[in-house]
């Protein structure tokens, strides 16, 4: 596993990896939840899958807690990274640390028994990931077949791709499905994009699609001005279908990664109106994941 020795120094928009972060000068609204991010380690006890795309450092729950006191963040979902395969047993131990307050999103094994499928739920599962830009640890359709058996408790399937360069793979999978489908990382669209079938897809209820790693999808450095159009254009398509996610702890952005006011004050910026940056925030992730609706 890499260290964090020999890194650059933190660029001022940055925050010193796995500090205390800056606090957000405006903190997310009351009750937000973070409906993406990550846990890594202790490599003794979580080793990592040998066909993995990269190697991040450890990072674990009491360091993300740390984010969520600094942006005011309440509730969160911990999302199976692909460098774990479908061994969940990282992100399972976290999700049942942090309680009712967490979710999280699982790859399964093809061959998974209900019993298993059971438990999960009863920890706060609540879908499956399907991944399909790194190295691909379940296929589409072992993840569907799963998904089938898990429809009845209200399960969903979380993808990442690039619709830019396939932009017809979303149909594709929300007509397969059978389930919701949520979109990661805005579906990687270019920054100038104003309209796609995902916002197509957005406007029938068929999808749901997370505003998360601008950095993934920003052609320009913090505060990734281009993307203040693309954000609003989707949730304009449906404000009732959108969510937001930090996208902590920023796996593969080793050299400053970005601070945690930094990702709150872009939520503000692209959501000027504090009844829509609510609903994105706290409104739409507690009935996407099951939580209690916060008043």
């Amino acid at each position: 596993m890499s260290t964090l020795q020999g890194l650059a120094p933190p660029a001022p928009d940055c925050d010193p990896p796995l500090r205390d972060p800056s606090p957000a000068a405006r903190p997310l609204p009351s009750g937000s939840c973070d409906t993406h991010f990550h846990v890594f380690g202790p490599a003794a006890r979580y080793p990592m899958d040998p066909r993995r795309g990269y190697t991040p450092h450890e990072a674990g729950l009491d360091d993300y807690r740390r984010v969520m006191r600094a942006l005011g963040i309440e509730r969160g979902v911990i999302v199976q990274p692909s460098v774990y395969g479908t061994d969940n047993r990282a992100t399972l131990d976290a999700l049942r640390a942090g309680g009712e307050a967490f979710r999280a999103i699982v790859v399964p094994a093809a061959d998974i028994g209900d019993d298993e499928l059971a438990q999960m739920h009863e920890l706060g599962v609540r879908g499956i990931r399907l991944n399909l830009l790194n190295r691909q640890m379940v296929g589409v359709d072992a993840a569907l077949a799963v998904l089938a058996r898990m429809a009845g408790r209200g399960w969903h399937l979380q993808v990442l791709t690039d619709l830019g360069r396939d932009p017809d793979a979303l149909g594709r999978l929300c007509e397969q499905a059978g389930v919701p489908v949520v979109v990661d990382h805005m579906g990687k669209l270019a920054p100038s994009t104003r309209r796609h079938p995902l916002m197509d897809r957005l406007a029938d209820g068929s999808c749901w699609v997370k505003l998360s790693a601008p950095y993934r999808v920003s052609a320009e450095a913090s505060p990734h001005d281009d993307l203040t159009g693309l954000a609003r254009a989707l949730a304009e398509a449906n404000p009732e279908r959108v969510v937001w996610g930090s996208d902590w702890p920023h796996t593969e952005l080793h050299e400053g990664t970005p601070s945690a006011a930094s990702l709150a004050a872009l939520v503000h910026r692209w959501f000027p109106d504090e009844a829509l940056c609510r609903q994105i925030c706290v409104t739409n992730p507690a009935r996407l994941y099951g939580f209690a609706v916060a008043g």
